[in-house]
């Protein structure tokens, strides 16, 4: 069986993995697994480099990664910071609570804050140069009687068994198996964020990292969060920078290439006046955050190269993640299928979970040997969609309440996502979250086939 992958983003790279681990011994020998994926950009660095900015890596994504590569689930652990206490504030500086969001003691792995270049490098690190093809774009995917064709900007084609498309949310193979019904949309919320050396912060706002490591603040008109995010190629310990990041309402996307003094200014105009009991006598932190992570000028010496403007697009609820044509030689995971918004929190532990659901799928009907492969790609985009849709419904409902939090509140309004917030963090963290965080895809998968058995007795 041949798979192409396309996009070699974290959802293609854990896509390669899973079928490595659950396909590659266990094909028919007369027909070897052979996948290829093919990259956009021009290599491995600009890839990287592209990806950009800092998240919050649940346990449930970190079990996933760790059950198809678990090299890959070492190193990011050893390049993440734990944060899984969270202090929520409102914008005054008042303390609503210590929210716990994903204690490696409840889950067998930790919520990490980390960049999210780490994960992709961690996932690229076992896989053989010659597996992934770069600079090579997307123009066309159309099926055919026995198989799938990949057409290329440069006229070249490829044809597989199987294209899965991980190529995001402007995904150019939703766009050509759905005739591009499901175009990305602005969901009216902008992030800004980046990265900025703890040694470049006040003594004060350094010490308190020690206790609070990850905040979350949120104002009338938007949301501040920062949290300790080690710097790539150092040990996690010393906790070189800080992630931050703001979001907030606004009716049309900034332009991601503004000028960085359009963008403080901006920054500064909703959070210069936020307070926080770490302030300095001359600046608050949301000031001096700003500040440095924005720049003073437009002089391309004074910016800070990791400023990120990121408008929020997602896809509409698809309904399905397969080709229309239901033979399951075409299909979609991660953003591509379904966007997620950062405020799920949950964005690459989807994606990995989308790839470990597809290769155990794929090894189970494929090693039914009176399945002919059509009839295995058939059952197994049906599966796939039956394991992962609900789960993937459910967490994008949460990411839009959440997300509504962050949007312009009146005092009232306030008053009330403030007492709710409050509420939150008095309650216990298998309550909040073990639908989420104690959630392993290997073990949903395994239920389901085995309901399916059931079901056909």
């Amino acid at each position: 069986m041949k798979v192409i992958i396309i996009g070699a983003g974290i959802g293609g790279l854990s896509t390669y993995h899973s079928l490595r681990k659950h396909l590659a011994n266990s094909n028919n020998p007369s027909s070897p697994l052979t996948i290829k994926i093919f990259e956009s950009h021009g290599s491995p660095t600009s890839t990287t480099s592209n990806i950009g900015g800092g998240l919050g890596l649940a346990p449930n994504g970190l079990r996933a990664i760790a059950s198809v590569s678990p090299k890959a689930a070492e190193y990011i652990q050893a390049h993440g910071y734990p944060g899984a206490i969270m202090a929520f504030r409102n914008s005054t500086g008042r303390l609503l609570g210590q929210y716990w969001n994903g204690r490696k003691e409840r889950y067998g792995f930790g919520t990490l804050m980390l960049r999210r270049s780490v994960v992709h490098e961690a996932l690229l690190r076992d896989i053989p140069s010659d597996a992934i093809v770069w600079g090579m774009k997307v123009s066309l995917v159309r099926e055919t009687e026995d198989g799938a064709v990949v057409e290329f900007s440069d006229g070249s084609t490829e044809t597989g068994d199987l294209v899965i498309g991980a190529d995001g949310v402007r995904s150019v193979v939703r766009k050509a198996i759905f005739d591009d019904r499901y175009p990305a949309e602005y969901d009216g919320l902008t992030g800004v964020g980046g990265f900025i050396p703890t040694s470049a912060l006040s003594e004060r706002f350094r010490e308190s990292l020690r206790t609070e490591g990850v905040s979350m603040t949120f104002g009338p008109h938007g949301f501040f969060g920062y949290s300790i995010c080690p710097n790539p190629g150092q040990e996690a310990a010393t906790h070189e920078e800080i992630q931050w990041w703001s979001i907030y309402e606004s009716a049309n996307p900034p332009d991601r290439d503004a000028a960085h003094v359009d963008i403080r200014n901006q920054l500064l105009e909703r959070h210069s006046l936020w307070k926080s009991p770490y302030d300095s006598p001359d600046s608050s932190i949301y000031q001096s955050i700003i500040e440095l992570g924005c720049g003073t000028s437009n002089d391309p010496d004074k910016r800070n190269e990791t400023l990120l403007i990121l408008s929020r697009y997602v896809t509409p609820r698809i309904p399905q993640w397969c080709s229309p044509s239901g033979s399951g030689r075409v299909v979609l995971l991660g953003d591509a299928a379904h966007a997620m918004p950062p405020d799920s929190g949950q964005g690459v532990s989807c994606a990995a979970e989308d790839a470990v659901a597809i290769g155990l799928l794929l090894k189970h009907y494929c090693l039914d040997r009176e399945l002919s492969l059509p009839e295995s790609l058939r059952r197994t985009a049906s599966a796939y969609e039956g394991v992962r849709m609900k789960r993937v419904w459910h967490i994008l409902d949460i990411a839009k309440r959440s997300g509504d939090s962050k949007k312009k509140q009146s005092k009232f309004q306030e008053r009330i996502r403030d007492s709710i917030l409050w509420l939150i963090c008095k309650l216990p963290e298998s309550f909040l979250n073990d639908t989420l965080l104690a959630h392993d895809v290997n073990s949903a998968v395994a239920e389901y086939l085995s309901k399916i058995k059931s079901d056909e007795k």
